[in-house]
């Protein structure tokens, strides 16, 4: 099953960036192979990687979009692709919550003594 497969594709990653980046080039390389680019999900085009409230995020636009699809919309190609891709994000979001956050590094600040004056 595919799930299994996005298990083992994010056990070996110590930080949340590196997370992020097998996240986005996986997601790159499914919509680079899919083999009709028309039946792929507009919605999928806009999701975001760059840091993990827009994770956050993108996995919700996904769920929202899945969960809209009922009747004979579920069984679909579009629809289809959106849950794989939803079920990828599910298991980064996973992963990501084992490592903490990346510390922020801000730039240092002058103190008193080192700034000299003419």
């Amino acid at each position: 099953m595919i799930s299994d497969q996005w298990t083992v594709l994010f056990t070996q990653f110590a930080t949340r960036t590196d997370v992020r980046g097998v996240l986005s080039s996986t997601l790159t390389s499914m919509m680079d192979s899919a083999e009709d680019p028309t039946k792929v999900p507009s919605e999928i085009s806009r999701l975001a990687t760059g840091n993990d409230r827009e994770v956050m995020e993108s996995y919700l636009r996904l769920k929202i979009f899945c969960d809209g699809k009922k009747g004979r919309g579920r069984d679909s190609v579009a629809a289809a692709i959106a849950g794989d891709v939803r079920d990828l994000f599910a298991k980064a979001l996973d992963t990501m919550k084992v490592p903490p956050p990346e510390p922020i590094t801000l730039a240092r600040i002058a103190a008193l003594r080192d700034v000299r004056r003419p």
